[in-house]
């Protein structure tokens, strides 16, 4: 507790995280990883893209900065991945995040969620390619240490013992 209210005052003292708009070019971008990544193992409905959902997620990324934590947001009904660029100078951080999400297929074997995560991290890439997701919203927060990337998906995905498509 105390660090979490020494962080809020410490960004506080510094100005804070800065919201970060998803451009409409970057936003184009990541809607076509994830839906090429969806084609490429035939879930045929593509995302589309909330503004409800990036509204949640921009507000949870501002979160994370101005704790400076990086966790999932506990008690979501959503899906969300994150990600974390150290260099805060993207040109396309929500398309190269959702590049980062879709690398995750290198590791994944194709079967049921399991209950545990292995070693590899695969649930970013499985939650993209869901078959009954529908919906992305995507929103981003830069500190002086770095941006955060949070991506909210409806309905969720990643249900263990079910497998993503």
């Amino acid at each position: 507790m105390k660090w979490w209210i020494w962080g809020a005052m410490a960004t506080a003292l510094l100005g804070g995280p800065k919201a970060v708009e998803v451009t409409q070019e970057d936003r184009k971008e990541a809607l076509e990883v994830h839906n090429a990544a969806r084609r490429e193992v035939g879930v045929e409905v593509d995302l589309a893209w909330s503004p409800n959902l990036a509204a949640q997620a921009q507000r949870y990324a501002e979160t994370l900065a101005r704790s400076g934590r990086f966790e999932h947001a506990p008690d979501v009904a959503e899906g969300e991945n994150l990600f974390w660029f150290e260099d805060s100078e993207q040109a396309r951080p929500a398309a190269e995040a959702s590049e980062g999400w879709y690398a995750e297929k290198a590791d994944y074997r194709y079967g049921p969620v399991p209950a545990r995560a292995g070693r590899k991290m695969v649930g970013h890439y499985t939650q993209m390619v869901w078959r009954e997701t529908r919906e992305v919203g995507i929103g981003m927060a830069q500190t002086k240490h770095g941006l955060y990337v949070v991506a909210r998906y409806s309905p969720a995905g990643n249900i263990v013992g079910e497998k993503p498509y």
